[in-house]
């Protein structure tokens, strides 16, 4: 009987060895790596992309975050892209009439990582919507770029941990 705890304990051990060592992998995904490759925004329901500069936008975001990460953007083995689930504007009518939140931009989506095999290494969700700081009369084009601002920062620290 104590021989087979001690087996479950040593092969309990050697599991969470196992997905630590997975985890740290993944978690730093970018270390070591000089330049990525950013590929097309990947939108799977374009009902809930509002705007049709919403992918080459996010694109942008995601190339220039990576810059302000002292990364070089080109051709590599590790890619990079966004799956955009939702992007928009937001509705200046929804702020006014009903408030608490209700009509501010969004956006949507997931930064994933891949390597030359396009195997997934990384997956992170982010999501950021437009502040309610602003007032309720502020215009889309406001809401869009203060969500958009707040998008590229979320980037940059996303990929700032995976270095």
């Amino acid at each position: 009987m104590r021989s087979r705890v001690v087996q479950v304990l040593i092969i309990g051990i050697c599991l969470m060895m196992v997905v630590g060592a997975v985890q740290a992998q993944t978690a730093k995904a970018l270390a070591g790596v000089k330049t990525v490759q950013v590929d097309a925004t990947v939108v799977p329901d374009a009902s809930k992309v509002k705007e049709e500069h919403a992918p080459n936008q996010v694109a942008d975001s995601l190339r220039n975050a990576l810059k302000d990460a002292n990364f070089e953007v080109g051709d590599a083995p590790i890619r990079a892209h966004i799956v955009l689930d939702e992007f928009t504007s937001g509705s200046t009518a929804k702020r006014f009439m009903v408030g608490f939140g209700a009509g501010r931009s969004t956006v949507d989506c997931r930064l994933v990582i891949q390597d030359a095999e396009g195997k997934e290494l990384v997956s992170r969700k982010i999501r950021v919507r437009g502040n309610l700081v602003f007032s309720p009369y502020q215009g889309n084009n406001t809401q869009r770029r203060q969500a958009v601002s707040s998008f590229e920062q979320r980037l940059l620290e996303e990929i700032e941990k995976l270095k």
